[in-house]
């Protein structure tokens, strides 16, 4: 797995012309990307912003093993495109607007220290929204561990099985359930401690 103190590591290291950007800069081309996602309806545009992602992907030179965090949205979105029948052409949409969000969200934060990230982002937002989105942040990583777990859980039973549909149906059912419930149980912990820490529901960054 991924940890959070790698990409800490790579924001802090690196030497890319991209880490050299300041904060605000970067902030604002993932608004860019962000408004891109939004307005561009079709192939050739959605698929046109993937590549400039992947290209400062690479341009960065990050390693390999952290593209890997691109794809975990895809979970989600695979549950969204079950609801319009398995549309190719609908599907293919909501693919690319989810890598292309995906991998700016790991470009942004593997490049850029998320102190910085947040400090500037409270400059400009109301500070409640600025603090969830730093706990939703480190909400992530754990989900992403309480996921590998229940994938090894959900093999242990039989995973999927193409010969045994309705069996593997429970049993994704079952691992659905468990994430939600144990990434509720989770996010709790983490506040109640945060809160023993002397959390006020704000961040106070250095030098305030």
């Amino acid at each position: 797995m991924i940890q959070l103190s790698f990409l800490d590591y790579l924001a802090i290291e690196g030497r890319s012309f991209l880490h050299r950007f300041s904060p605000k800069a970067k902030i604002v081309g993932m608004g860019m990307v962000l408004i891109g996602i939004v307005t561009l309806r079709s192939f050739p545009g959605l698929l046109l912003l993937y590549g400039i992602m992947i290209a400062l992907f690479f341009l960065a030179r990050l390693p390999l093993k952290i593209f890997s965090l691109t794809f975990y949205p895809l979970i989600f979105a695979i549950l969204f495109v079950s609801l319009s029948g398995f549309q190719i052409h609908f599907m293919v949409i909501v693919f690319l607007k989810v890598l292309s969000g995906s991998t700016g969200v790991v470009l942004l934060l593997s490049t850029t220290p998320y102190p910085l990230i947040f400090r500037t982002l409270d400059r400009f937002l109301p500070s409640l929204f600025v603090t969830a989105l730093f706990l939703t942040y480190r909400s992530i990583f754990i989900l992403i561990k309480i996921l590998e777990e229940t994938q090894y859980a959900l093999y242990l039973r039989g995973g999927f099985q193409w010969g045994h549909p309705w069996r593997s149906l429970v049993n994704i059912s079952h691992a659905f359930g468990h994430l939600i419930i144990k990434g509720i149980d989770a996010s709790e912990k983490m506040y109640e401690s945060m809160l023993l820490r002397g959390f006020k529901n704000r961040i106070h960054y250095r030098g305030e």
